[in-house]
């Protein structure tokens, strides 16, 4: 006796969640190609505060100081980036850098000095650093010994 069955053998193929499909993509097209269709220029930040200011740092590889637009409002620190892909004709084997325009937005407390905001770049490192107001920094209290 020959049993007929309905099972549909393209289902074998076809992925049952988006985690698969993604790992299905990167297979078919390389491991880099679903990672480019899905984010643009990244700039992995680092924020902390030390007993005088507040610093940012981003890693800007590539992004020149002409690419990079700071500004201070309504208590938030803007980080305007761009790194531009090289005007240079050349046949391109494999590029996996990213270029284009991204925003990081910082929202800072009310105790900083705005007036004191700097900025450096070097190493594909931007730091940024805000001084704390000078009346909301702790104030040591010397403690007097009284002879009994």
């Amino acid at each position: 006796m020959i049993r007929s069955t309905s099972r549909n053998r393209l289902q074998e193929f076809i992925p049952n969640n988006w985690t698969d499909f993604d790992t299905l993509l990167g297979q078919v097209f390389g491991p880099h190609a679903q990672v480019r269709a899905s984010r643009s220029l990244a700039a992995p930040a680092a924020i902390w505060e030390d007993d005088n200011a507040y610093h940012v740092e981003l890693d800007v590889p590539g992004v020149s100081r002409d690419g990079i637009e700071l500004t201070f409002e309504k208590g938030t620190l803007r980080i305007d980036l761009e790194r531009k892909h090289e005007e240079v004709e050349r046949k391109g084997l494999h590029d996996e850098r990213f270029y284009g325009k991204t925003t990081r937005s910082v929202a800072l407390p009310e105790t900083i000095d705005k007036e004191t905001i700097e900025a450096e770049l070097a190493a594909g490192v931007l730091h940024v650093s805000v001084a704390k107001i000078p009346e909301v920094l702790p104030k040591r209290i010397e403690i007097k010994s009284s002879a009994d």
